[in-house]
């Protein structure tokens, strides 16, 4: 009951948002700091306004305020994401976007696609705050525009760069079970060259991860996380025109976490080590006043090893080293045919691979590798009051498992993409916007070490909606479907095949106003995410899950709360499980002092609810955070 009357309070507090604009819209210009440039939605800068795609932008401000712990913790309330969590921080994570599987989610970091694993798990999951500037969400099927696994939707992420005049900047954070976090940086313009350079640590003790009354094998104690991080930008102007950078990251995690199966006892230990290094080099230029390229190119690194009471652990996974690399370039331009009509193109290509060992005394390994080509083409024109995107994109790929006996499986699976798009400005506030696009997502390499018949899971999708957007006030709601066919599942024993289609229909609505003297900001999602195959609900996501977040200046303060409720879940299609309907409560409060300091402190789960993203898996209750920041200005 708590939960349904939660959702139904959301659905008024949205709707009187909604009313808000009608009544306040001829107060306010279009101009707006709702409305920033944005490069997600159309492979090209364009105001937020103009973007055909649902598209959301968390900035830095935002960033900061929030005081999340993690990335999945950050996104947790924006419309369209889900996840699931076996536990705290630095645990396995699975992000889902318009209700699609995890693996069909495209993340990029400045522009290079973030490696995954051999099963399609993100790797970034833990990537520190600290680093990000900003982080701009593009909703619905993008395969068009970004290629394979983009059918959910694209979180591209954008790392702090130098601006202005170099400065120091940092913070550090304490909070319960343990945490401490500090980092450092120091950036800015020099002439022609632009510089940053951050360290940062993050430690706690964290909690134990597995609930034993629901898996009694699991070891009860806490199970802590670290992570030591280091970042380095820098670029040259070479003249007005051209520029060229490199960018570094580097970062060293180590995760305790609980294992429950048959041949686990309640005294084992477990823990993950991970090292995850990525260098890119681009260079920039403008050919001519039309025209712009850039050309990135890019090698990332991933290790993980997987420790049992203290040594490789080879009984729960057979192999416990795992290494990875992954590299790519991509040739991206921009040319302008037209004053109002805008033609991108380019080509993008990566190989990733991946090897699995065992103990040093069995040197026994397999290894899996993936390449990729793809070339896409695409125009944004406008005509009046009307506005048109087109994109279609073409995809080659090669997959290859060779298994420990030296036995080679490939597929060379290949997809073309298209997403046509259209927009009518009712007024200089109002839009109808609406889209139809396909997609794919290919197997993934575990996949095909266990099955060389399989091929790409297959999309369509459709969607309309109608925006807002004012200086203090900005709506929108879409109506989407999305139709999966030849999708991947798993039998009993782990074994892929192409045994079922998918349905999703829902309705996702995000607003954002200012009424006296709150800022308001709410998200509501209605979907309907279907097995069809099977008649069953897809795992670990909602029928409806929203937020409300309300802020406030009192005096020298900015005090807020924020409300994220979710309806039950599946927890898998293996099992009857259900996760129960969950609602949190955070307040937080911030205090400026000077210029340069701003002190902030959270309450999350104020009600210290007791819930879970992935059934057998606590997560965290009652939590005090306090952070003091520094930032030059």
């Amino acid at each position: 009951m708590a939960g349904i009357f939660i959702m139904n309070f959301f659905a008024r507090t949205f709707a009187g948002v909604v009313l808000s604009f009608f009544f306040l819209q001829s107060v306010f210009s279009q101009q707006s700091a709702l409305n920033p440039v944005i490069v997600t939605g159309a492979l090209s800068e364009q105001p937020l306004s103009d973007a055909l795609a649902s598209v959301s932008v968390i900035g830095r401000d935002e960033i900061e305020k929030s005081q999340s712990s993690t990335l999945a913790d950050l996104l947790q309330g924006e419309a369209g994401i889900e996840f699931g969590r076996n536990g705290g921080m630095g645990s396995t994570t699975s992000l889902f976007l318009r209700g699609q599987n995890s693996k069909n989610i495209a993340v990029f970091i400045d522009g290079v696609r973030s490696p995954v694993d051999q099963i399609g798990s993100l790797q970034i999951t833990d990537l520190p705050l600290a680093q990000i500037e900003r982080i701009e969400i593009l909703r619905g099927n993008a395969s068009a525009l970004y290629g394979d696994a983009a059918v959910g939707g694209v979180i591209n992420v954008f790392t702090r760069q130098g601006v202005g005049k170099p400065a120091p900047y940092g913070s550090a954070t304490l909070g319960g079970y343990g945490l401490k976090e500090l980092n450092a940086g120091y950036g800015g313009v020099l002439e022609d060259t632009k510089f940053n350079l951050q360290i940062g640590s993050v430690e706690n003790t964290g909690f134990s991860a597995i609930n034993t009354s629901q898996k009694p094998l699991a070891n009860p104690d806490s199970d802590s996380y670290q992570n030591q991080y280091f970042s380095l930008g820098l670029e040259k102007k070479l003249s007005s025109d051209t520029a060229i950078g490199v960018r570094a990251k580097q970062s060293r995690s180590k995760n305790d976490y609980d294992f429950a199966s048959f041949n686990a006892l309640p005294a084992d230990t477990h823990q993950q080590i991970k090292s995850n290094d990525s260098y890119v080099f681009y260079a920039q230029t403008n050919v001519n006043s039309d025209w712009q390229t850039k050309l990135d190119l890019s090698n990332s690194n991933i290790n993980y090893e997987e420790i049992r009471n203290g040594e490789r652990n080879t009984r729960d996974y057979g192999f416990g080293l795992n290494v990875g690399s992954q590299k790519s370039a991509r040739w991206f331009n921009t040319y302008a045919l037209h004053e109002k009509t805008l033609l991108n193109f380019g080509f993008d290509y990566s190989t990733d691979e991946l090897t699995f060992t065992g103990t040093a005394a069995n040197s026994d390994s397999f290894s899996m590798k993936r390449s990729s080509n793809g070339v896409f083409i695409g125009v944004n024109h406008a005509l009046g009051n009307w506005t048109f995107q087109t994109n279609i994109r073409k995809d080659v790929l090669d997959i290859t498992n060779t298994d420990a006996n030296a036995v080679v499986t490939t597929i060379n699976p290949n997809s073309t993409s298209g997403l046509f798009g259209i927009g009518y400005a009712l007024s200089p506030q109002w839009k109808l916007t609406s889209s139809v696009s396909n997609g794919f997502s290919a197997p993934t390499a575990f996949d095909v070490s266990q099955d060389a018949k399989l091929t790409p899971e297959k999309f369509q999708a459709k969607e309309l909606g109608i925006s807002f957007l004012s200086d203090r006030q900005s709506v929108r709601v879409v109506y989407f479907e999305i139709d999966t066919s030849n999708s991947i599942d798993y039998d009993d024993l782990g074994v892929p095949s192409n045994s079922y289609i998918s349905k999703n229909r829902g309705i996702e609505s995000t607003g954002q106003t200012e009424w006296g003297g709150i800022r308001i900001r709410a998200s509501l999602v209605i979907q309907n995410p279907r097995n069809v195959t099977y008649e069953e609900a897809l795992a670990r996501r909602a029928k409806r899950y929203g937020s409300l977040d309300l802020t406030k200046r009192i005096e020298a303060y900015d005090v807020g709360v924020k409300v994220f409720a979710s309806s039950e879940r599946k927890d898998s299609h293996f099992s009857t499980d259900i996760l129960d309907s969950y609602t949190l409560f955070s307040v937080y409060a911030s205090r400026q002092f000077g210029k340069d300091w701003v002190a902030r402190v959270k309450l999350h789960n104020l009600l210290d609810e007791s819930y879970q993203l992935a059934y057998g898996f606590n997560t965290p209750g009652r939590m005090l955070t306090a952070t003091l920041s520094y930032q030059f200005r």
